[in-house]
């Protein structure tokens, strides 16, 4: 874990999403639930579809802060294999300000490991590593840390009826992505489809894990269902990566209020964000950028402020075998690559933890019920979806 520090004479701006890819002549469909006043469009390319019914905003109150003196600064750190951007804004020239700032910093750098060693598919003392390599049906004691994500995951699954499953570790494997060493090349290089079938099996039994809290000691029971596959036995295996950058981000998130600071933002990878106050302008202004775009410009630009959001889409990690698109956002219904049409989801509100795995549980949705489900079940929070 490491960060630098530069200084910056004013904030910049932040963008919630950052996909490439090539352009296409279709415009592109908008659904949001975000009323009429709440955002504007800056691509043409892309076309408003009706407004999802359902999302009741809510009013916030501002504080006046005195801001005089104020400048901001931008901290960059590595974890779970990303970079992670911080801006502060106070008066530094203000006795302590520095040093809070340097313990901010320290502070921030050492929960970005303390979250990566409990729950990293790689640090082999990690409780995902160790959980991993664990025989069916055993029993481990795990972090608080562990325990939390797991709680939050498993509450998530069951709220998208299976839509959000971290245990399709195998099947995001099978595709070339998660760390696996190669991408398929040809269609005779994908996994079969007898494979694929057992592995979504397996994943199917996620809520059968047991989280349990015994005299301030948390412990996990791994699934006792197994599958053969290939002349082997499989257990089940987890991948956070859709959950884990937003369960940090929350915690940052409270640092902020503990130390005190009420302007800034922390953008952990372009995927996952708390944003506080601007300095001079109260909101943010949040450029979602294309999934298809080369320009990486925004379509669409929201004013956030005092809220999280998360985003997914099909363009961050991906490759084409014949023209055909396969992304590392895998559908808990058929086992592949998701290819609902939908290519992006971000969710604004709530907790970060929560809209992470809301996103990628919107993607594997076909988009007539990814609409219902916004308009029935997220009325508290803000998404845009973007469909082909």
């Amino acid at each position: 874990m490491k960060f630098c520090k530069r200084y910056l004479l004013v904030p910049v701006l932040c963008l919630a999403t950052v996909f490439a890819a090539g352009c296409k002549s279709k415009p592109h469909e908008i659904y949001t639930n975000i009323p009429d006043g709440g955002y504007s469009l800056n691509d043409k390319t892309f076309v408003l579809s009706p407004v999802i019914e359902g999302h009741t905003p809510s009013e916030e109150e501002e504080t006046q802060t005195d801001t005089t003196g104020f400048t901001s600064r931008r901290y960059t750190f590595y974890a779970m294999t990303v970079n992670a951007d911080l801006i502060i804004a106070d008066d530094f020239t203000k006795e302590g300000a520095e040093e809070k700032a340097s313990s901010f910093t320290a502070a921030i750098a050492a929960k970005l490991l303390e979250v990566e060693k409990a729950i990293s598919g790689t640090v082999m003392s990690s409780d995902v590593y160790l959980f991993n390599k664990a025989e069916a049906g055993e029993r481990l004691e795990i972090r608080q840390i562990t325990y939390e994500v797991l709680s939050e995951a498993l509450a998530v699954h069951s709220f998208t009826d299976g839509y959000y499953n971290p245990a399709l570790y195998y099947n995001i494997q099978a595709y070339g992505f998660g760390g696996a060493y190669n991408y398929p090349e040809n269609k005779e290089g994908l996994p079969a489809d007898d494979l694929i079938a057992k592995y979504t099996d397996l994943a199917s039994h996620f809520s059968d894990l047991t989280l349990e809290e015994e005299e301030g000691k948390y412990y996990l029971t791994k699934p006792a269902y197994t599958v053969e596959a290939e002349g082997e036995t499989l257990s089940m295996k987890l991948d956070l990566g859709g959950i884990g950058k937003g369960y940090a981000v929350d915690l940052i998130d409270k640092m902020f209020d503990d130390y005190g600071y009420e302007f800034g933002y922390f953008n952990f990878g372009t995927s996952s964000m708390t944003i506080k106050s601007h300095v001079t302008n109260g909101a943010y202004n949040i450029g979602l950028s294309s999934p298809r775009s080369p320009s990486r410009d925004p379509f669409m630009t929201v004013p956030l402020r005092n809220e999280k959001l998360s985003t997914s889409g099909d363009n961050e990690q991906r490759y084409f075998i014949d023209g055909v698109r396969y992304c590392h956002v895998i559908s808990p219904v058929t086992g592949k690559p998701v290819q609902t049409g939908i290519m992006s989801a971000t969710v604004m509100g709530g907790g970060a933890a929560e809209a992470d795995a809301l996103t990628t549980a919107i993607m594997a949705m076909e988009k007539e019920d990814a609409i219902s489900f916004i308009a029935e079940k997220l009325t508290d929070k803000k998404v845009v979806i973007t469909v082909e």
